[in-house]
């Protein structure tokens, strides 16, 4: 969701693998326990530790990473950002990453900004086809080491043509993933709230190690504005976010609520079958969420999210503007067109700048 640093430090290829066999590593790969109760199909978690393997490089430094739950059905979770870390072989330039995106995004461009990144000499915009902006690009700078580092957004994810074929590229080439968002939205807000994960936390569904996870709540105090439950730290390279985000995108009365988890490279590895098996990593780093079924569809997440925000735009330009609108009605003697061609703008309102790789398909049908 943020376009903040990523750790570079700590994922190294060819780690050998350690499993942990400790008696306090034990615990970490334990199974979660959920119950369900006789007409309540939400589940109560009573144990729910992260199941990780522990690797070690070598050299002393141990790394995390999620073992997935091969029981979730496949299709529950989706990718929303990705970003990773390549080298390109001797004597290539960045062009050879830029050939390499083109073979799994509809890429038309990329757009120098005249800055640089997180340490990177340079900072490129990635444009799709219909020049709307999925992520950056950044290279350059002696620190970096002749790397390259790609950094996807929602609406970028939402373009990617084939996960499989991004996958097999990276391991290919070993890049390295440096974050990864894992999302399920429950568009119908049927199998999860914010209140519930609430709840969850207080009982230490989301303890890691014997230690609870720290938690924040953002509360809309009954404003329909949509509340935000965080549990995590950034920092520590794992964090969820519980959030109702039909709210948060103008319908007050909306049900949606929206689970996602941010993974990154902090003494961790993040696998590259991560993009194609989203549902099984995110209830592998969360075992609690395993029972989520829902078979997410990013179309049609998509299409809810731009037509919540279509008629947000709709009635707060009524709100504000509905009686200029008016008065210049009366003014060219209701002629519509006069009127039109004095307000219009090139270009799409803030709230549906984000979704401009869909419009306007993604748009509800005109009211008859």
């Amino acid at each position: 969701m943020d376009d903040s640093q990523d750790n570079k430090d700590g994922q190294q290829h060819g780690a050998g693998e350690v499993r942990a066999t400790a008696r306090g590593a034990a615990a970490l790969t334990a199974s979660p326990r959920i119950v369900t109760t006789g007409g309540n199909n939400e589940p109560k978690p009573l144990t729910s530790p992260e199941r990780v393997e522990l690797l070690s490089d070598g050299n002393g430094r141990v790394y995390i990473r999620t073992v997935p739950d091969e029981s979730v059905v496949q299709g529950v979770a989706h990718i929303d950002w990705l970003a990773f870390t390549a080298t390109p072989p001797d004597g290539e330039s960045p062009v050879w990453l830029i050939n390499a995106l083109k073979t799994f995004l509809p890429l038309k461009a990329i757009i120098p900004t005249g800055k640089g990144w997180n340490g990177y000499r340079e900072r490129h915009t990635l444009v799709s086809l219909n020049e709307t902006d999925i992520g950056l690009m950044a290279f350059g700078g002696t620190s970096q080491r002749g790397s390259l580092h790609v950094e996807l957004n929602a609406q970028g994810c939402s373009l990617v043509t084939s996960w499989q074929v991004l996958q097999s590229w990276g391991e290919e080439n070993k890049a390295t993933i440096t974050r990864v968002d894992l999302a399920h939205d429950d568009l119908h807000g049927q199998e999860l709230t914010v209140a519930t994960a609430l709840e969850w936390h207080q009982t230490g569904a989301f303890n890691f190690n014997a230690r609870p996870a720290k938690a924040r709540l953002i509360d809309d105090l009954g404003t329909g504005d949509g509340k935000t439950l965080y549990i995590g730290n950034r920092a520590n390279g794992k964090m969820l976010r519980i959030y109702e985000k039909g709210k948060q995108l103008g319908d007050p009365a909306s049900p949606w609520v929206r689970v996602e988890a941010e993974l990154r490279n902090k003494s961790r590895i993040i696998p590259w079958a991560t993009l194609t098996r989203p549902g099984n990593y995110l209830a592998g780093a969360y075992p609690c969420l395993a029972y989520l079924s829902a078979i997410q569809s990013k179309i049609e997440t998509i299409r809810k999210a731009v037509n919540i925000s279509y008629e947000s735009s709709v009635e707060h330009t009524r709100q504000t503007g509905g009686k200029l609108l008016n008065l210049m009605m009366i003014q060219n003697d209701e002629d519509a067109e006069a009127v039109i061609n004095q307000l219009r703008r090139e270009g799409y309102p803030r709230r549906l700048a984000a979704y401009a790789a869909h419009l306007p398909n993604a748009l509800p049908d005109p009211s008859p």
